[in-house]
């Protein structure tokens, strides 16, 4: 029975190893077989498919800590992208978990955050890493090789899902006549560049900080095989950005996918980044930094930040009065500065409102960074006008030129069979109005909840009472994006006044466009406001566009509560758009009427008149958009009527020109 009993351990044993080598062959033979060969492939279409792996990929050596920059930065991806798993690649596993830093990222995160025990590489093809650095280097084409992905520095700030750039083998920063930068890097695991890459360490050069990492490569295989890599000049932030970033404070960054902070090169700039002393800059950094903070206190993560000492409060009244100072010793021609008078400004400084906790700094910042802007406040919550009525009131009659404030009449649209139509000079015709949703905030108070609920409130109406297709802009390729952009139907990216305000939050998550299945109704959600209504059709026949958008406004009224104040009309964002908010335009080209005629007409005739693709954009190819200035004190039918009359008159004119020549 002994006998019999070792024999059948004996055979159990065999058993066992049997099976780990079949396991181990098969695994081996599947990475083979899914290997993929990128010998034809092009890195500026792409593949219709998403072939890099959503995995984000840091590496950590030496240190039993994390800094506050890559704390914030790491949060960054997980907020701003999503990825699948997040692995941090490490030879301090154990001292790590205990640290506060990484217990946050595990309670946010959860199982998708994943630390990997990594010996730190100490020589490269039988030369020694003169420093951690250059391992750090080497470690990032292994785990690429290996596991294929998406390499981080710990110092990147992920602003947008990187999605689009998972198309291609190989995506690398790569600034106009710069070298690479190897900080951010999105790759398939047999991308042809990582092992020639790899290749160039047998001429390692120790005592040269960016050869290997960035030179080389960029200089012995990418000048050569462009074609290897698809180029991201820009959107990654890779070049120094420093004076952007702890300079001033930057609204481009919004519109990049990745910046990299530099937060180890202390000879670009002077700035603590410590958790207890980020904010005193009054910077860039600090935006991004409280964008991640809020993130955390909106899903009740419990995270206190630390501060030094009780000056945290009198450090930001410090800033805000540096900011005023500055700003007021400006010529600026703004209507902030017209109307923010010494008894104004004592008046709403300490001033909040109810739910939102909105203050005077939250009302009039875009104003401070921005001081070549022509209003220069926004309102962050509805209660705003209210509480800020001080500033707001002439700010809004000086813009909608009232001698005399007179309420918003109530809301009037008209027999719509009253409403004319333009000729073949119009190329197209469109009417928008804007309209927030009761139980929100506005712009710069949303938070990613807010911003998700909406969302979902919206979309909810919108499948179930109109026939359309409702298209989230973080899932659109770059190809939609870019016929929905030259079609006009997309908003564009937000501009440097919106993100001055504090809005722009999140950007581009929660927000989409819905398109009617004709594509005369346009639905925009959780842009500038909460909901851009658009009707629109080529050619000039205005009453069917006003039509439509009648009846669209119509059907969501019965579903959504809209904001409505008994003094000041539908409230938005912005108080030039408030009252009706409805703008009615028309693209057209003028065939004698001059620049300098149209435009002076225009303003006798109440027309504004912006560039081809709307506000704050060039004119192309001499086509201009016209349409309504007032929008506040009218109704509806009448805002639409001014500007049939406007442009018709306008037309007669450059007719009349042209019969005169």
């Amino acid at each position: 029975m002994i006998k019999r009993g070792k024999l059948a351990c004996f055979l159990l044993i065999i058993l066992v190893l049997v099976t780990v080598y079949i396991y181990r062959l098969q695994v081996e033979i599947l990475a083979r077989v899914s290997s993929t060969d990128f010998a034809s492939f092009d890195n500026e279409a792409g593949s219709s498919q998403l072939i890099v792996p959503n995995v984000v990929h840091y590496v950590h050596f030496d240190k039993d800590s994390l800094s506050f920059v890559s704390f914030v930065c790491m949060l960054s991806s997980w907020y701003n992208h999503k990825p699948s798993l997040i692995y941090l690649h490490t030879n301090v596993k154990s001292s790590l978990q205990k640290t506060r830093y990484i217990r946050t990222i595990k309670s946010v995160v959860g199982t998708r955050f994943k630390i990997r025990e990594m010996n730190k590489p100490t020589h490269v093809f039988g030369q020694r890493l003169s420093s951690v650095q250059h391992s750090s280097d080497v470690a990032r084409l292994k785990i690429l090789m290996k596991y294929g992905g998406i390499y981080l520095d710990e110092d990147v700030f992920v602003v947008k899902n990187l999605n689009v750039y998972r198309h291609y083998e190989c995506s690398i920063g790569w600034p106009e006549n710069q070298n690479i930068g190897s900080q951010v890097i999105l790759a398939h695991k047999d991308a042809r560049i990582l092992p020639m890459w790899l290749q160039l360490y047998r001429e390692y050069r120790p005592t040269m900080w960016y050869y290997n990492a960035g030179e080389a490569p960029t200089k012995l295989i990418l000048q050569e095989r462009p074609d290897l890599i698809h180029r991201v000049k820009t959107d990654f932030g890779v070049e120094n950005l420093s004076d952007e970033l702890y300079g001033r404070h930057w609204s481009g960054w919004i519109n990049r996918y990745t910046v990299h902070l530099l937060s180890s090169h202390k000879y670009l700039h002077n700035t603590s980044l410590e958790e207890n002393k980020f904010n005193r800059c009054n910077c860039t950094f600090a935006t991004l930094a409280n964008q991640i903070l809020a993130n955390l206190k909106d899903e009740h993560i419990d995270f206190e930040l630390k501060t030094s000492g009780s000056d945290a409060r009198g450090n930001r009244e410090f800033e805000f009065d540096q900011q005023l100072k500055t700003f007021l010793s400006t010529n600026s021609s703004s209507l902030l500065k017209k109307y923010l008078t010494a008894h104004t400004l004592k008046t709403l400084r300490n001033l909040k409102t109810n739910v939102y906790g909105s203050t005077l700094e939250d009302v009039i910042r875009t104003g401070l960074v921005n001081p070549d802007s022509s209003v220069g406040i926004f309102a962050p919550d509805a209660e705003a006008y209210k509480v800020f009525r001080d500033l707001f009131l002439p700010v809004i009659m000086d813009y909608h030129r009232m001698e005399t404030f007179q309420s918003q009449p109530e809301s009037n649209w008209g027999d719509t069979k009253d409403i004319g139509r333009f000729g073949k000079e119009v190329i197209s015709t469109r009417i928008r109005i804007a309209r927030s949703i009761s139980g929100f905030p506005l712009n710069s108070k949303m938070t990613r909840k807010h911003l998700r609920k909406l969302e979902m409130k919206v979309t909810s109406v919108l499948k179930t009472h109109f026939r359309g297709e409702y298209k989230p802009i973080d899932k659109l390729s770059s190809q939609e994006k870019k016929k929905l952009l030259d079609d006009h139907l997309l908003f564009e990216e937000c501009d440097r006044f919106t993100v001055g305000g504090g809005g722009c939050s999140f950007w581009p998550q929660h927000r989409g466009i819905f398109l009617s299945t004709d594509r005369k109704l346009v639905i925009w959600v959780n842009e500038e406001d909460h909901l851009r209504i658009i009707s629109l059709e080529n050619g000039g026949d205005l009453q069917s566009v006003y039509t439509r958008l009648v009846n669209a406004v119509t059907k969501l009224d019965k579903h959504l509560s809209f904001v409505h104040d008994p003094e000041f009309g539908f409230l938005t964002f912005c108080p030039t758009n408030i009252g009706t908010t409805l703008r009615a335009s028309v693209h057209l080209q003028f065939s004698s009427l001059s620049p300098e005629e149209m435009k002076e007409q225009s303003r006798k005739l109440g027309l504004q008149v912006r560039g081809t693709a709307g506000e704050h954009t060039k004119v192309q190819g001499g086509i201009y958009d016209l349409s309504n200035r007032r929008r506040f004190g009218i109704t509806e039918f009448q805002a639409v009527s001014e500007m049939f009359r406007g442009v018709s008159t306008l037309l007669t004119l450059d007719r009349k020109k042209e019969e005169s020549r």
